[in-house]
Order: structure tokens, then C-alpha cells, then sequence
């Protein structure tokens, strides 16, 4: 493919493309009109450029076909376009200007293929010389590829617009033109981010929006759309395993699996690393089908994604508590111990979803309110039943006088934040229920003594209170954009004092709920041999923590023997992962190396300087005792903004060997799941559009919408209660929709 590349010319001037390629010799045209042959000018001619010739550039056009290949049958003008004045139309390369016997011109041009001539002086314009090459011209080689490229050509007039790479940005200026391609790769994009069907380019209303907004845009077809899915998956896929190799130490893994409507098992497996410039990331590696949920099945399948990705070294595996799990983390550590790929022996590969085992927690003590929440979860259902019902509801509300604009929600039986939140919203309209006793008949009538009775309702404000910490705990656990492991340890203590506080009560229900949660807490989280050793290690290289903090939270609830092997137990193995990654260093750096042996060495080596004996074993010292130096500083100031991934960014050159383990470990993540699937106890389900596509299909488009998104929110595919009716009330306040639409409205209910 030839390349084409712009020549500046003076303030006059345009830019032209230069052809790469001269295929025969030219036909240059003399004022006469006789034709002359003349060879082609050499590229030493055409490249070269001096002040004396700046009036006299040589300019020529080559017109590319879609697919960026020179047309091979289209004569160089090169030679024709040495003329005194500049040119300033591409088009004009394709004609002579015209001149009298007195050298003067006629204000015509004739074409250099058929002879025929046109007006071309700068009142008429250069458009009937384009309709002449486009429509009249049948001597014009390869007309076909210069009607294509005419249509796409650059125009160079550009327009001025104000775009947002982000939201978070601030508009800037840019320049803009029409790019097919560019248009595609875009909508290829969109496809995949916003979860649309292929389909979606040959919808009505899709084609009927780019008609009105850019009609000049070829809409592809689905199959098209389908393929250019799969070519960028390959390349985003290629970039990935670049970044992967050049960037990462080890990864921290998640696994799930999910069930299709067809119920087709899939596997779902992540990457979470750091890279060189401390930005952590997320990425989902594989979406595969596995014959089966059971343990071996899936461990055998993550071993082999995990040889696909070239990805030999790991350093912790985040799983639900599922005993499926158990085996297949036992079956990848007899595959991966052959390989070399753990630190510590292996001992603290795995680890157990912080979300999942708070889930369990709190299903346990919602077991006691059992009955009261299936009651108010069957008065919320009957006023949602009907628009009627909601409007009786909503006077009742205003005769109680409940300023809340809250609306009622119902849950999702294995969702318990959506039982938190239903709680939430009810408890708040107890006085409008108990009035639409009074107004509505039915409403008695049909729940009779299984009414929310005054216990009811307080076991649900207690409830409400007491589920709202394990609602924020697990939310800010669940996050992606950010390092949770050194939030793990802590949000555990929080629990922990809160379970303590919940079973003192005086309340005997609060107590109850409580006692039961504890005995489910101690369970997981009762001791430390209970616990991965990577999460106290997490805690003790926060510079806030550190490992007084860890000593002295693990003091509060523990006894002092606890706390003696808690402190023996982390610093061992910290002290064991920094002679891992150093004996590691060593090895990439060209082979193991013993710094005693290497003194030794030197000081046999009778011209070596004592300088560099002495400053060997210093540096050999400060290397065994940067533990130590971070420990024996003072805590960094605790703030909630404290960014703890460009504090070890910055502290690199003070603490090499330290910093190299922060960074793994800061990896790992504390739940296996993203905050909007975090309290779901029920099984993991493909939506129906996902459903719908074959395994190699799904596993492009969500693989690829990983990659390609710039934000981890979910997608909201339907709107929210809140915001449909917040919409609605903005929406009627115009008072040509109340006239035309509200009327209609309330005849239809």
C-alpha cells in the first residue's frame, strides 16, 4: 500500500497528496493543445525544495479506493502541474489551464484524457471540472475508484466543535469531519458497551436518526457489525496480553460461574493486578462454558485460561464459600505448585469472598423477623398492585401528614439489601397504612389478623438499623475502582463490634438476631488460623495501620496469647515474601546471588577499591533492615482521601523490595462479585439477551465490554421507580402534556 503523506505549502496553498506510484509515462499538454510526451519526474524532483522554487511547487493527486490502494491505472500528473500560479484544487491536476498566443490565460482548462475544455477561472469554481471527470469523462481510468473516493474525500473545510472525552472532563474545542470508518469502529463500540443487539443497525428508527443527522454514513449490516465485534475482541484481546506481560508481577483471580436460561454453565474468570504506573485494574480474562459446577471441572478449566493468558505466577484466588469451590482451588494448587506460580507455599492462595460470608451472616438473623418482614412485604405488594391502590395510598400519606417523597419498594427474597431497603421505605409510611384500613375495604378484608401488627413494625425499625451497617460494609467492600483488601481486616473489627453491641441489648429480639450472627461470624472469621494470612499483611503495609493497629484492634475482642501469635505469625510471613521477591529480583537480574559470597569475592580481588567493599556491605545491610525502617516510622495521618496506591507509588525508591510486595498484595481482591450483584444468595443468571447468544458470541461481547469501558457502573437496562416518577413529575409540568396526556390517563385507570 502506498502511503500518502501532506506537503505544506505557503499561506496560498493547499495541502495534496503526493502519488507514490507512477505506473507509464505522462502526456504533458502544451498551451496549443499538441500533445507531448514527457517522462515522468524522478522523486529526487519531487522531494526536493528550495526558497528560489517555493512559488513553483510541484503538486500531484492520487485517489485512493476504500480500501487505501493506489489506483494503478491512473496516470501521474506530476508533470502537468509545474505551472506558474499555485494550484489550488485537486482537480486541477486532471486539466491544463488554457493561454493565447500571447501566454496570457483564457480562463479555460482542457482535460489532459479526452481534450475537451471547460470553464475554470476563480468566478466559476472547480464543480463542472469534477462533474466532467465524475459523469462526462469516458477516458478517465478507474472512474469507479475515483467516484468512491470523491465521495469521502477530505474537504479540508473542517468544522469547529465542542466535545467530552468524559463527563468529569471539561469541554474542549476540536476540528471534525466525516470518517466512515471512524463512524463504524464507534458504533462497533456501542454495540458492545451498551449491550445492544446486532439488530439494532437495521432498526427503523435507527436508520430514519442517521438519515436526519448523518446521512453521508454507510450503515453496515448485522452480519458486518457482527464480524467487526469478533476483529476488535482479537485486538483488544492482544493488547491485554501485552499489558499483561509487560506491566504485571502477579495477578490476584476471581471466579464465578453462571447459568443461562438454557441453563448452559458458564465460567467467569477475572484478573486484578497493578501496573507499573500503580493503577490498578480489572479485567475479565475468560467467559467460558464448563461442562459442570463441580470443583474439578471448574479447576481444571481455570488452569487452562490461566495457560492461554501465558499467566505462570499468582498470588491469590477470591471465591465464594461454595464446597465446589474448595475442590477446585485444591485441584488448580496441585497444577500450579508444579509451576512454581505461588508465594508462601501456596498457604494463602486461597481466599474466601468477604461479601458472600457477610451474606450468610445476615441471612441467619433475618431468619428470627422471618414473619414480620413476609407481612410487610405483603402490604407493600397490595399497594403496588393497582395505580388505584397506589393513589389511595398516596392520600392516605398526605391525611398522615409523611412529608417523604420515598416511594415503596418491593423486595427480592434473595436479595437482602432489597429487603433492607423495602424495610427502609415502609417503616416510614406505617400511619398511611394503618389509615388505609379505614379507607379501603379490600385492604382488610383480604390480610384480616395477618395485618403488620406494632411488634412488626418495630422488629422492622430495629432490623433497619441493624442491616444498614452490613449494607454499607458490603458496598464498600465490593468495589473495583479501588484496593479493598486493606479494608478487609477492618471492616471485620466494625462487624464484629457491632454483633457485640447487638447481642447486649436490651431488646431480647435485637439480642437473639444477634447471638445467631455471631455464632455464623465465629464460623469464618472466630480465629486466626480461620483467616488468610494476606489479610493482616494488607493492614500492616498501609502506612496508616501499620502493625500497631493491627495489634491493638485484634487486642479489643482477643486475648493476649491471640494477639502474640497474630504479630509472630504476620511478620514471619512478611519477612518470608520479601526474601521471595528479592531471591526473585536476583534471578531476573542474571542469576541467584549470594551478597556474603559477593564481599568475599571482592575483597580477594586485590585491585578493587575499599570503597566499593564497604558500600556493598552497607547496601547489603539496608536491604535486610527496610522492614524494619518501615516499621520503626511514624503512621501516616489517617484520612478517608488517602490514596494509598500513589503513597507506595511515591515511597518506591525508599522501600524497592517492600514496595514490589504492596503491590501484589494491594491486588488481591475481598469479594468476588462487583456492589450490584453483592447481596444476591441466589444463583447467578445470564438476562435473557445474553442468554440468547452462542458461547463464543457472549464471551466476546461481555469480555470486550470489559476491556472497552472506561467506567465499571453497571448498566441500568430499566429505569428505577424513583427516577421514572422524579421524570414524570418534571415532564407534567408542562401544561400542553397535562392537557393532552393526564386527562387520557386517568380515563384509562
Amino acid at each position: 500500500m502506498a502511503s500518502n503523506s501532506n506537503r505544506e505549502f505557503s499561506s496560498n496553498s493547499v495541502s495534496m497528496r503526493i502519488s507514490g506510484n507512477l505506473n507509464s509515462k505522462r502526456k504533458a499538454i502544451s498551451s496549443d493543445g499538441r500533445d507531448q510526451m514527457t517522462p515522468p519526474p524522478s522523486r529526487e524532483n519531487l522531494n526536493s525544495s528550495s526558497p528560489s522554487s517555493a512559488n513553483t511547487q510541484t503538486v500531484a493527486s492520487n485517489f485512493v479506493s476504500n480500501e487505501g490502494t493506489p489506483n494503478e491505472g491512473t496516470p501521474s500528473p506530476t508533470s502537468l502541474a509545474c505551472a506558474s500560479k499555485k494550484v489550488r484544487s485537486e482537480v486541477l491536476v486532471h486539466f491544463v489551464k488554457l493561454k493565447d498566443d500571447q501566454g496570457n490565460e483564457t480562463g479555460r482548462a482542457k482535460c489532459v484524457y479526452c481534450s475537451k475544455d471547460y470553464l475554470a477561472n476563480s468566478e466559476q469554481g472547480t464543480s463542472g471540472l469534477w462533474k466532467h471527470l465524475r459523469d462526462t469523462c469516458k477516458k478517465f481510468p478507474n472512474k469507479k475508484e475515483f467516484v468512491e473516493a470523491y465521495k469521502s474525500r477530505d474537504k479540508m473545510q473542517k468544522i469547529l466543535n465542542f466535545q467530552k472525552a468524559s463527563e468529569s472532563e471539561k469541554s474542549k474545542l476540536s476540528c471534525w469531519q466525516f470518517d466512515q470508518q471512524a463512524c463504524r469502529d464507534a458504533l462497533v463500540k456501542m454495540i458492545i458497551k451498551d449491550e445492544l443487539p446486532f439488530r439494532f443497525v437495521e432498526g427503523e428508527g435507527f436508520r430514519e436518526f442517521i438519515q436526519v443527522s448523518l446521512p453521508m454514513f454507510q450503515i453496515p449490516s448485522r452480519y458486518t457489525i457482527a464480524r467487526d465485534c469478533y476483529y476488535l475482541f482479537v485486538q483488544e484481546k492482544k493488547k491485554l496480553h501485552a499489558l499483561l506481560t509487560s506491566q504485571c508481577q502477579r495477578v490476584s483471580l476471581t471466579t464465578d460461574t453462571w447459568t443461562s436460561i438454557q441453563n448452559v454453565s458458564y465460567l467467569c474468570l477475572t484478573a486484578h493486578f497493578i501496573d507499573s504506573g500503580w493503577n490498578l485494574h480489572k479485567r475479565i480474562l475468560n467467559f467460558c462454558v464448563v461442562k459442570s459446577h463441580k470443583g474439578i471441572t471448574i479447576g481444571n478449566a481455570i488452569d487452562f485460561c490461566m495457560d492461554e493468558w501465558g499467566l505462570n505466577k499468582v498470588m491469590c484466588m477470591t471465591v465464594d464459600n461454595a464446597s465446589s469451590n474448595d475442590t477446585a482451588v485444591q485441584q488448580l494448587k496441585k497444577k500450579l505448585t508444579k509451576k512454581n506460580a505461588f508465594v508462601l507455599g501456596g498457604e494463602a492462595f486461597h481466599m474466601r469472598c468477604f461479601a458472600h460470608i457477610l451474606q450468610l451472616v445476615v441471612k441467619d438473623g433475618l431468619e428470627s423477623a422471618q414473619y414480620s418482614i413476609r407481612r410487610i412485604r405483603d402490604v407493600v405488594k397490595y399497594v403496588r398492585g393497582s395505580p388505584q391502590r397506589l393513589e389511595m395510598f398516596k392520600k392516605c400519606c398526605e391525611s398522615a401528614n409523611i412529608k417523604s417523597k420515598a416511594s415503596l419498594q418491593l423486595d427480592c427474597p434473595t436479595r437482602w439489601n432489597s429487603t433492607y431497603l423495602m424495610l427502609e421505605s415502609a417503616v416510614v409510611y406505617q400511619k398511611a397504612f394503618d389509615k388505609l384500613e379505614d379507607v379501603d375495604s379490600k385492604f382488610l378484608g383480604e390480610f384480616g389478623n395477618d395485618m403488620p401488627s406494632e411488634v412488626d413494625w418495630t422488629k422492622a425499625r430495629n432490623l433497619t438499623r441493624f442491616l444498614k451497617r452490613f449494607y454499607d460494609v458490603t458496598c464498600k467492600i465490593s468495589g473495583s475502582l479501588y484496593s479493598t483488601s486493606n479494608l478487609y481486616f477492618p471492616e471485620i473489627m466494625r462487624v464484629l463490634k457491632d454483633l457485640q453491641a447487638f447481642q447486649s441489648s436490651n431488646d431480647l429480639n435485637l439480642a437473639e438476631i444477634g447471638r445467631m450472627m455471631r455464632e455464623k461470624f465465629d464460623k469464618y472469621w472466630g480465629s486466626i488460623q480461620k483467616m488468610n494470612v494476606m489479610l493482616f499483611i494488607v493492614v500492616v503495609l498501609d502506612p496508616r495501620y501499620k502493625m500497631d493497629y493491627l495489634a491493638a484492634k485484634y487486642k479489643s475482642f482477643y486475648s493476649e496469647n491471640d494477639v502474640n501469635d497474630l504479630v509472630t505469625r504476620v511478620t514471619n510471613s512478611l519477612r518470608a515474601l520479601m526474601d521471595e521477591y528479592k531471591g526473585n529480583e536476583q534471578v531476573g537480574m542474571g542469576g541467584v546471588i549470594n551478597p556474603s559470597n559477593d564481599v568475599e569475592d571482592m575483597v580477594e580481588d586485590e585491585e578493587l577499591d575499599d570503597y566499593f567493599i564497604e558500600r556493598e556491605k552497607e547496601q547489603s545491610l539496608v536491604s535486610k533492615g527496610e522492614l524494619d525502617r518501615y516499621f520503626g516510622e511514624l503512621p501516616e495521618k489517617y484520612t478517608h482521601d488517602f490514596d494509598l496506591l500513589n503513597w507506595w507509588k511515591v515511597n518506591v525508591v525508599r522501600y524497592p523490595i517492600l514496595s514490589k510486595v504492596a503491590k501484589d498484595v494491594l491486588a488481591i481482591q475481598s469479594s468476588t462479585v462487583a456492589s450490584e450483584s453483592a447481596f444476591s444468595t441466589g444463583g447467578r443468571t445470564l438476562d435473557r439477551f445474553r442468554s440468547s447468544l452462542t458461547p463464543n458470541t457472549a464471551e466476546v461481547l461481555i469480555c470486550c465490554q470489559d476491556w472497552l469501558r472506561s467506567s465499571s457502573k453497571p448498566i441500568q437496562l430499566e429505569e428505577t421507580i424513583e427516577d421514572l416518577e422524579s421524570l414524570e413529575s418534571e415532564i407534567t409540568q408542562d401544561p400542553e402534556i397535562v392537557e393532552s396526556v393526564m386527562p387520557r390517563t386517568r380515563v384509562d385507570c
